[in-house]
């Protein structure tokens, strides 16, 4: 569950999401950015993250085989969906995000596991605040892309 939790921390998008309506997610900017997630299980976690030009905030790290992401314009948000396959089973991820991508954004992450990994469903909310332009060399290559 914590390896699930920390993939979700290091969310990234990768360049630019489209769909067959050319929706496109956008693109958090490039720096390092302070990610808290909140879960069932871990509680509360922040890390700092490196996001770089190849953002890829739809696709958490190691989630396995993953879907196109479907990006749904919803007012003010984007309502994004992926599939995930791994060896073991498959997660289905549907997550809402809205804010500015520049300096702050919010996600509210459902997820159903097949078969369940602990948990049948679960649900996590994200929090990115930009910090700034530079990553220090601590700071975690933010999703996939990284």
């Amino acid at each position: 569950m914590r390896a699930l939790v920390l993939g979700i921390l290091a969310l990234g998008l990768t360049a630019p999401v489209v769909t067959a309506d050319a929706t496109e997610l956008p693109k958090r900017k490039p720096g390092h950015w302070r990610i808290t997630t909140v879960a069932p299980g871990t509680g509360m976690t922040t890390i700092d993250a490196c996001v770089g030009k190849d953002d890829d905030l739809a696709t958490p790290a190691e989630s396995g085989d993953c879907s196109k992401p479907k990006v749904t314009e919803a007012g003010s948000e984007f309502i994004v969906d992926v599939v995930c396959t791994k060896p073991h089973g498959k997660q289905i991820m549907s997550t809402a995000f809205g804010g500015d991508f520049n300096t702050r954004y919010r996600g509210v992450m459902k997820m159903s596991f097949d078969p369940p990994e602990g948990w049948k469903n679960m649900g996590v909310t994200i929090d990115g605040q930009y910090v700034g332009p530079d990553c220090p060399p601590e700071t975690k290559a933010a999703g996939k892309a990284g």
